[in-house]
């Protein structure tokens, strides 16, 4: 699969930063935290067997992709990084599905085709929401039948909706993981910290991640330059998971982690759960 051709996470909101664009505030954090594609692209127009679902809260439209499992394999719940949109992910999607796990992709706000303004709040409301009415989308699924796979933005997501809602999910990936929004500020534009108190999306993933108790893999980068390996290690060290792990991806950067040798061990620990369904 190719990587990601994406900005990693952060880089739009450093350019702004760099610019002096930052005196509208709300507004551009918004835009460099969420620089979604909000183009709506079927399933089927990008390859991957698997059905688009709409629903509706509050009045806004929210888009997921749903596949159910083949028979003793679990369900991916994939909380996708904050660039492009779900087609974008179709390879990393194909690849679930080749080894016969479901697959549940919810499109954020203001991504692919889902409706409303994006923001750490709603966000965090929309996947709470989701996590407690899975079985409407695969009859009899639950919390704990499924994978939280966060991909870099989406690892914030992951691991605040289990502090949220403290139901453990059957196991968690964690894609290049960061302990906080501000963090990432002050180790990529330093010159910016004194703005991190206005700041709206915090995304704390150090705190969010000691509500964790299922079993933890994070995957990161050790040449990350947008999320330093050292807050992936902040984040496996903060975790309550008993059973945890920390994959270093020796010379990776932020968008080229989905190896071989990786994959691999993606596979290994996502089987090795126990399925209940």
């Amino acid at each position: 699969m190719t990587s990601l051709r994406r900005a990693g996470l952060f880089t739009a909101l450093i350019t702004i930063l760099g610019a002096g664009g930052w005196l509208s505030l709300e507004g551009l954090e918004r835009r460099a935290v969420y620089p979604f594609d909000a183009t709506r692209i079927s399933p089927t127009a990008a390859g991957i067997p698997a059905q688009e679902v709409l629903q509706s809260h509050g009045g806004v439209r929210h888009i997921l992709w749903v596949t159910p499992p083949e028979s003793g394999k679990p369900v991916i719940l994939y909380l996708h990084g904050n660039a492009g949109n779900l087609a974008n992910r179709a390879g990393r999607f194909e690849q679930f599905l080749e080894r016969g796990y479901g697959l549940i992709a919810p499109a954020y706000r203001g991504s692919s085709g889902s409706g409303g303004i994006p923001s750490e709040a709603l966000i965090a409301a929309d996947m709470a929401r989701l996590y407690g009415s899975l079985g409407d989308l695969i009859p009899g699924l639950a919390p704990a039948d499924v994978i939280l796979f966060g991909e870099s933005l989406g690892s914030g997501v992951a691991l605040r909706l289990i502090a949220d809602t403290r139901q453990q999910p059957l196991g968690v990936v964690l894609e290049a993981p960061y302990t906080s929004l501000p963090d990432v500020v002050r180790v990529s534009a330093p010159q910016f910290t004194s703005l991190i108190p206005q700041m709206q999306n915090i995304w704390n993933s150090a705190e969010h991640a000691q509500s964790l108790t299922a079993p933890l893999m994070i995957i990161h980068g050790t040449q990350d330059t947008l999320i330093p390996v050292a807050q992936g290690r902040a984040v496996h060290a903060a975790a309550g998971s008993a059973a945890k792990q920390m994959i270093e991806v020796q010379a990776g950067g932020h968008n080229d982690l989905w190896r071989s040798d990786v994959l691999r061990q993606i596979w290994a620990f996502i089987d090795a759960q126990p399925i209940r369904r």
